[in-house]
């Protein structure tokens, strides 16, 4: 069984406006991706322009807010963006394209997955996330692309916005009515099939953290300064191997073991 909200989902949930795009060219470049298929994303300017070609992997996103916030290019994994050419990803807030060319059932999945973010940006105190259907999507994504727009608390640390796109695919088997813990708990324990194959184990290694967010503020464990939490000096390698979601999760083990840890401010608490 699943926990019920006592809510109308016919009246609380947004309703999905359209928005026109500015879209990135398609690359011929073939990126080196854990995923070849399943949930796509990009960022958008504050002109909503797409920032860069589509990715499965998630961890691109926080190297573009890198390169964004020092205007620093960068080659990784065959995944090449220049802040001077391309178009610099929002900072006011997150814009994020989210599509799959392959799902036909993705606009029936995207009401519950805005009612999981937004159950748990209320759990955070934070200002919740919206979405709207592009307009204009490329023929290739017959079955529509969707425009995230959510605070920007989720871009002011690499562990954030990775948590944030790792989100959106554990929402997308979301149902309408059911509690976030619910969603959580029927995937990692088997009962919910996860959105893509791996997400149930990494949704197991990241849960800590997740609760561990929720219960200090994303606030309180990350630097103010969204530059302090991105900071110039590192290579690109370790930006995008060592600082999502996951190596945060890593941190923290390490940490309860008494071990060093990549960021020592974002784990001053237990």
């Amino acid at each position: 069984m699943t926990e019920m909200l006592n809510t109308n989902p016919e009246r609380s949930l947004p309703k999905i406006y359209g928005k026109s795009i500015l879209w990135h060219p398609a690359s011929s470049i073939k990126i080196l991706q854990v995923y070849n298929k399943g949930l796509e994303f990009a960022l958008v300017s504050d002109k909503f322009e797409q920032c860069h070609p589509f990715v499965w992997c998630k961890d691109f996103l926080h190297d573009v807010i890198f390169s964004t916030i020092h205007q620093q290019k960068f080659d990784i994994y065959r995944f090449f963006y220049n802040p001077e050419n391309n178009p610099n990803a929002c900072l006011k807030e997150i814009r994020l394209l989210v599509t799959n060319s392959k799902d036909s059932k993705l606009p029936k999945k995207i009401d519950a997955c805005i009612e999981f973010m937004n159950q748990i940006e209320e759990s955070l105190g934070m200002p919740k996330t919206k979405v709207r259907k592009c307009l204009n999507a490329p023929q290739e994504y017959k079955y529509g692309v969707y425009l995230f727009q959510g605070n920007k608390r989720w871009l002011n640390a690499p562990p954030m916005i990775s948590l944030y796109s790792f989100l959106i695919r554990i929402g997308l088997c979301h149902q309408i009515g059911t509690n976030y813990n619910t969603t959580i708990n029927l995937i990692k324990n088997g009962f919910l099939k996860p959105y893509q194959p791996k997400d149930s184990k990494w949704l197991c290694d990241i849960e800590p953290s997740i609760y561990k967010i929720i219960r200090y503020s994303d606030k309180k464990i990350f630097y103010r300064d969204i530059k302090k939490n991105y900071p110039k000096h590192l290579l690109i390698d370790r930006i995008h191997n060592n600082l999502g979601i996951m190596s945060f999760s890593t941190d923290m083990r390490l940490k309860a073991a008494g071990q060093p840890v990549s960021f020592p401010y974002w784990h001053r608490f237990r």
